[in-house]
């Protein structure tokens, strides 16, 4: 009980804290609009206070409804222009973003629905095969980059993977900490590498590189170091963890890699992967944008449920119930560009600039590149790594260009900062995602895997930089 009253009482003091951040901040805004003229410095309140209303745990839609209440104050923005500017968000770049990102999730939920991603992960696991216990850690990694890769999300990726790949791990006798390190890693590195995942789409749109460009000089240096310092990790605590799958673990299951597949869910596999890897070719010969991805998207979905026996009603329905997902995160950006375009108004990325410009130069764009990484390590927008990209871009977007930094090297920092945060210094949702998924109970050990992966990426940014500069 006495725990139970303690927790309460934590709660509401962080309740109480979000409710006083804000009061604080309308008020700063009001004393603001008051005084006239441009804030400058000050125009930045409304994305600190974004920032640690996210960290106290407000919903992040709604900690961006009041960064967005804040700067219309600070600029004396009336209810009809603020209007306007949401109305105007709707066609903006990372309004789009965001419409990419809700197809995304339609389209693993049209590939859950037909059975095409156990399909996919059932075959990935018996071509490598399942005799020795490495070959079942390629399987496991393998499947998940695939379809994490495929898919654009890590937790929903990897919760279709682990019912099929944790029976085969356990009868290995792989530990739930190991198999949790290979998820973690091998879905990072899958959410690096595939051509419409979310963080993709939004550095490839901010980096203004085609995705060729991005995997070549950004996303298989950073992702393979990834997948392949997890894969030596998870073999490392494999070795210095005593936890174990319990014998109903490792039993036979009817979604084990041995199950017999199912024919519509072979079809949908097929036309899946045939579909997105053909319009994924084409886009990159004919060097297509970002918003060729929602082409990409519809056309994989349709042909992904018409193969797999759904129906027009029922692929119509499935993208229905996959989209409602993520329903937030498009409302998130549609309110990200009215919040960034008030912040500009009041003088806050030109004050930035202004006084950056002289010392920058100085610094060099080397440590520049490094500094925003490092950003990203200490989660500048906290919940929201595709949202940290735009708002660092829109920050620091005029000293790329005034330092001359080459847009491949530009995608690799904002590559770091927006996914190697996930894997440290501290727990975070992702990392205890993957625990649970995998049945593991080691935060210790989640911790020494992402700490591991954070300092081999780190070096790896070390010896990019010097290359693409």
């Amino acid at each position: 009980m006495s725990s139970a009253i303690s927790l309460g009482g934590r709660l509401d003091r962080r309740q109480l804290t979000s409710v006083a951040c804000f009061a604080v901040c309308v008020v700063a805004g009001i004393v603001l609009a008051v005084a006239g003229g441009k804030a400058g410095i000050w125009g930045l309140v409304p994305i600190i206070m974004y920032a640690v209303l996210a960290l106290l745990g407000v919903d992040v839609v709604l900690a961006t409804i009041g960064a967005v209440i804040v700067a219309a104050i600070m600029t004396r923005t009336a209810p009809v222009p603020l209007g306007e500017q949401l109305a105007t968000s709707m066609g903006s770049l990372v309004a789009v973003i965001g419409l990419i990102i809700l197809l995304g999730a339609g389209l693993g939920h049209v590939a859950q629905e037909t059975g095409a991603a156990q399909t996919l992960v059932r075959t990935v696991m018996g071509r490598i095969g399942l005799s020795t216990p490495t070959r079942v850690q390629l399987g496991v990694m393998v499947s998940s980059l695939v379809i994490v890769g495929a898919l654009g999300t890590l937790a929903g990726g990897n919760a279709i993977i682990a019912p099929i790949v944790i029976p085969i791990a356990a009868r290995m006798g792989w530990r739930p900490p190991a198999v949790a390190a290979m998820f973690h890693a091998a879905g990072a590195a899958g959410l690096m590498l595939g051509p419409f995942t979310p963080p993709v789409v939004t550095i490839t749109a901010a980096a203004r590189l085609s995705y060729g460009d991005y995997l070549l000089h950004a996303g298989l240096p950073v992702g393979a170091i990834t997948i392949v310092t997890g894969f030596f990790m998870a073999r490392w605590i494999q070795k210095h963890t005593d936890q174990e799958y319990a014998p109903e673990d490792a039993a036979k299951d009817d979604d084990d890699a041995d199950a017999a597949p199912n024919k519509r869910g072979q079809w949908a596999a097929l036309a899946f992967i045939g579909v997105l890897v053909a319009l994924a070719v084409y886009g990159v010969w004919v060097k297509a944008g970002y918003s060729y991805a929602l082409v990409v998207m519809v056309v994989t979905a349709a042909a992904t449920g018409l193969a797999g026996g759904l129906g027009a009603k029922g692929t119509a329905e499935a993208v229905y119930a996959g989209a409602a997902r993520l329903i937030w995160l498009f409302m998130l950006f549609w309110l990200l560009d009215p919040l960034l375009t008030l912040v500009q108004k009041t003088g806050a990325f030109d004050t930035i600039f202004d006084h950056l410009k002289g010392v920058m130069p100085d610094v060099g764009p080397y440590v520049f590149l490094l500094l925003v990484v490092l950003l990203g390590y200490v989660h500048a927008v906290p919940g929201a790594a595709v949202a940290q990209v735009v708002l660092i871009n829109k920050l620091f977007g005029p000293l790329v260009t005034s330092l001359g930094v080459p847009p491949a090297a530009w995608a690799v920092s904002l590559l770091g900062t927006a996914q190697i945060d996930q894997l440290g210094p501290y727990p975070t949702a992702d990392m205890m995602g993957q625990m649970g998924l995998a049945r593991s109970s080691d935060l210790r050990m989640m911790l020494f895997n992402g700490w591991a992966i954070m300092v081999a990426n780190t070096a790896g940014f070390l010896v990019l930089f010097a290359i693409l500069l």
